[in-house]
């Protein structure tokens, strides 16, 4: 008689099947052999599946918890959840029932949430991300705030001419090149319990909000703050004669004020800054030591780098998560993301902000 131990492997059950069917070809021995081998195969089988299924429940509730503990270490608990979503729904009803107020509402949330996220942004790992406060929505929404704060000490702290012309330069960015990135950008999202997510869509939401109110409902801005608002602007959206005192050419104007420097400071320092081997020595001539990060890397390691290099260069994906993994990306990778973020910005300010200083449904809607 053959015995088929637990432990035997499978592929011994057909060397026997091969060894005693032929050399002992009797019809009821073959059937007393394949019932064995049935069987066998049949609790193998069985238990395969049970150790298949145990172990992909395992893997499954490791992935929970693990997620579980990334919540948790985000920040995540019922009472920042629950602080998050009331904060939208105060923000709702301010905007609705007392929208000549907001903007106090956003000096005081920005006055929290901006040194917040600027604590979790140089305490970020790998490397320090304090330097995406040298982006442009951030750029622009400190500028806003600190407006609104000169404002709030007292309106003769500005000229009405260069109120004017702020506001102009703020109406164009808030609704275009705000607004038109929360379409590109995949961290604009709401995560009501994570600080760096709301914080994000603070930024390029509430201003276009802001500039709603001070743009349709002038005249309940002017009756609650009379000292502060004037608004009574004569507003023009293409330039006429002059390429300032439009929201077009001021708000280009303001958008160049941004991106040359920049691009300067991109060049000379910030695209060496997150590089594996820094161009940069140190006095005894060793590299610099790798300390912080930019959003041109940080985007460029998100699949920009490769999707750049395939569809304009013809680089070999090899090549270009090299680059990824070494934060040393090609020049001309960071000529073209220059290029299309000032294009960017000129075509959302026709295409967005253009129909929202023409409409307040149009505004409302965008």
């Amino acid at each position: 008689a053959i015995t088929f131990t637990a432990g035997q492997p499978i592929n011994r059950l057909f060397r026997y099947i091969q060894q005693y069917k032929y050399s002992r070809p009797s019809s009821t021995f073959d059937k007393i052999i394949m019932a064995q081998v049935d069987r066998k195969l049949e609790r193998t089988h069985s238990a395969a599946y049970r150790e298949g299924t145990k172990e992909a429940i395992e893997r499954v509730l490791a992935s929970v918890e693990a997620t579980a503990e990334k919540r948790v270490k985000d920040g995540f608990s019922e009472v920042n959840f629950t602080l998050g979503v009331l904060n939208c729904f105060f923000i709702l009803f301010m905007f609705n029932e007392y929208p000549q107020h907001l903007w106090i509402v956003y000096i005081v949330e920005a006055l929290y949430l901006f040194p917040a996220k600027f604590r979790f942004l140089i305490n970020a790992k790998p490397l320090n991300q304090a330097f995406y406060y040298l982006d442009f929505c951030w750029v622009m929404n400190i500028g806003l705030l600190l407006v609104f704060l000169v404002l709030f000490a007292g309106r003769n702290h500005i000229s009405d001419e260069i109120r004017h012309q702020l506001f102009l330069a703020g109406f164009g960015t808030a609704c275009g090149p705000l607004i038109g990135a929360t379409a590109t950008l995949p961290f604009v999202t709401l995560v009501f319990h994570h600080l760096e997510s709301m914080t994000s869509v603070f930024i390029h939401f509430y201003p276009p909000l802001l500039f709603y109110i001070l743009r349709w409902k002038a005249d309940a801005v002017k009756e609650a703050w009379p000292n502060i608002f004037d608004l009574d602007y004569d507003l023009v959206f293409w330039p006429n004669g002059s390429f300032t005192g439009c929201v077009f050419g001021n708000t280009i104007i303001l958008y160049l004020m941004w991106i040359i420097p920049y691009f300067f400071w991109q060049l000379y320092f910030g695209l060496d800054l997150p590089k594996t081997h820094r161009t940069k020595k140190l006095a005894d001539g060793s590299p610099a030591p790798t300390v912080y990060d930019t959003v041109f890397h940080a985007n460029m390691r998100n699949g920009l780098c490769v999707t750049i290099g395939n569809v304009l260069w013809k680089r070999p994906k090899e090549l270009s998560l090299q680059q990824v993994k070494t934060n040393d990306f090609e020049m001309r990778d960071f000529y073209f993301y220059m290029g299309v973020h000032l294009f960017s910005g000129v075509v959302s300010t026709v295409v967005l902000a253009y129909p929202c200083f023409l409409s307040k449904y149009a505004h409302g809607v965008v």
